[in-house]
């Protein structure tokens, strides 16, 4: 019953953050791609050093690539992944972020990656509390938080990433 309730709270609380969080896309648009953000759900059993890759086609030092890994239970995450993972137990009941999330949503990005394919109300509320020029993520997932929408099937990282790349090529007027 608690779970229900604070999924509720939690859902309205995105909401209107989402509502909010509308900016002109004149003061959105950037000609360099300097930093990108990336939340990637444990679930899909994803290595992270692959989507690392899009920052490293831009020329983007791995200092400026921030990977958040985003578990179901605090006593999934290992001693390695601590400083790079939360659960839960991170966003507090009315939307407040503790611990690594603190520093990893309140440092604004050029691109913000939304690496998770289910409506979890906890993966949601990170991508729209988290500071970015545009976000990308996968179209079984609310089309308020991404402005660039890729269809593919999260196991098909391959191609996910490739389509990112072109993408972001095109809006930020990169050439390799």
């Amino acid at each position: 019953m608690f779970n229900w309730f604070r999924k509720v709270l939690l859902n309205r609380i995105y909401l209107n953050t989402v509502k909010n969080d509308f900016v002109p896309d004149k003061i959105r648009r950037s000609k360099d791609l300097k930093n990108i953000s990336i939340i990637i759900d444990h679930r899909l059993g994803v290595d992270k050093e692959r989507l690392i890759q899009i920052g490293a086609y831009f020329n983007i030092p791995r200092k400026n690539v921030k990977v958040l890994t985003f578990f179901q239970s605090q006593k999934q995450i290992d001693e390695f992944n601590e400083g790079s993972s939360c659960s839960p137990k991170n966003i507090s009941n009315f939307g407040t972020l503790k611990g690594v999330l603190i520093n990893f949503c309140s440092l604004g990005s050029d691109v913000l990656i939304n690496f998770y394919d289910q409506d979890d109300i906890n993966l949601k509320y990170l991508s729209a509390k988290t500071k970015k020029k545009l976000s990308v993520g996968f179209n079984s997932v609310d089309h308020a938080l991404n402005d660039l929408i890729i269809e593919v099937d999260a196991q098909n990282i391959d191609v996910f990433v490739s389509e990112c790349i072109k993408y972001l090529k095109i809006f930020f007027n990169y050439k390799k």
